[in-house]
């Protein structure tokens, strides 16, 4: 009766990843059509028929190929029942491989941008004020602490400035407000709110191109492999997607030990063994220092003993688990076209919405009143293209 029951859920199960497969590739071919729409519109004035056109055809179907294998994976997640996580190791973090269309070529890459430190989330927002997000900004400091060399200025205070939304407050102690911009030789202002883009760090006093594009001898990378302003909304940080000195400077902030050696044992973890939840990340955390002697062990009025280094264990452990999660919701996608010497690439950033099965199955149940037109044609969404660019 067991093996029946089990036959059946996994039936049961089967029909509804099916189910969830052929809804999904719907959204997904809708959203797909719509987003090529207006870039065919943006596009169809830059590129003439030729080399430059074919490239461009070819960068767009990687991109599509792209949302296809993020869908994919999450459908896959739905079916096998497992807790949902990210991590390298999955479908999508393999992207699309050169491959030939047509008369060109077509390759895409596809990063987590939950994995990186939020710039947006530096200050959250509680009814109508901002909050400083005081880990987060301490994890920025210590980010770029790893990052600089001695004699460069840590640029996080003027990063606050650029972000919070008064220009009226007090700067920021290494900061930059309105009149500081506007004094330059080609003016501009403070944007004193969210920022749009990553590459938007360039007009922030103290973000050299040499500090946002990196030192190749010293195997550094882009600012944007970091940095995000697509994270999560309150700056936690998918730890099987981070970079080691992301990971460093999270449990910097959180623990006030800041190891590259420690973020590097987590950062070879996740990818033989992804973290499926945070819970395993409690032994790799650092031991607390040794308390002062006046905060001691020491007993209670019941006789139980208290170990302030314990406690601050404790202490540091819920902050850091605060501060990670392992499953992700944003993605960008770089898909390249290659025609003859023109290389077109599309860079696209989307929000992939987590599947609720009960949602789309009350969709898929309306879906011939929704071709016969008498439902709303209102489907869960399944991406949301957050921003996107061609660069040829």
């Amino acid at each position: 009766m067991r093996g029946t029951t089990r036959n059946k859920m996994d039936s049961a199960r089967a029909g509804v990843a099916l189910l969830v497969a052929l809804v999904f590739v719907a959204l997904l071919s809708a959203l797909v059509f719509g987003f090529f729409y207006d870039m065919e519109v943006s596009a169809s004035s830059a590129y003439a028929v030729g080399d430059d056109f074919l490239a461009w055809l070819a960068a767009r179907s990687a991109v599509a190929q792209a949302m296809g294998l993020l869908a994919d994976d999450l459908a896959q997640v739905e079916q096998s029942g497992m807790p949902p996580y990210d991590s390298e190791l999955d479908t999508w973090a393999e992207g699309i491989p050169a491959t030939d269309l047509n008369e060109a070529k077509m390759r895409a890459s596809i990063s987590d941008e939950y994995g990186k430190i939020n710039l947006n989330a530096l200050f959250l927002k509680q009814g109508d004020q901002l909050v400083r997000n005081e880990t987060l900004i301490q994890a920025l400091r210590d980010f770029f602490a790893l990052r600089t060399a001695g004699d460069q200025k840590d640029p996080t205070d003027a990063i606050l400035d650029w972000l919070d939304y008064d220009d009226m407050d007090a700067e920021e102690p290494e900061g930059a407000e309105n009149s500081y911009y506007m004094g330059l030789q080609n003016p501009y202002p403070c944007k004193n709110g969210p920022m749009d883009s990553i590459e938007e760090l360039l007009l922030i006093k103290g973000i050299t191109p040499e500090l946002y594009f990196g030192d190749p001898e010293q195997n550094q990378l882009p600012l944007s492999e970091y940095l995000t302003v697509h994270g999560d909304w309150r700056g936690r940080v998918n730890v099987n997607t981070a970079r080691e000195e992301v990971i460093a400077a999270v449990i910097g902030a959180s623990t006030g030990n800041q190891d590259l050696g420690l973020a590097q044992q987590i950062f070879d973890e996740a990818r033989m063994s992804p973290f499926e939840d945070l819970s395993r990340l409690a032994q790799f955390l650092p031991p607390p220092a040794e308390p002062p002697a006046a905060q001691r062990p020491a007993r209670t009025a019941d006789g139980r003993r208290v170990d302030p280094r314990e406690l601050e264990r404790q202490r540091q452990t819920a902050q850091t688990q605060r501060m990670f999660r392992v499953d992700s919701y944003v993605f960008r996608i770089q898909g390249d076209g290659m025609k003859g010497d023109t290389i077109v690439r599309i860079e696209a950033y989307v929000w992939r919405t987590p599947l609720d099965p009960r949602e789309l199955e009350e969709y898929a149940a309306n879906l011939g009143s929704i071709l016969e037109g008498s439902a709303e044609p209102v489907p869960p969404e399944a991406f949301r293209v957050l921003d996107w660019r061609i660069i040829k």
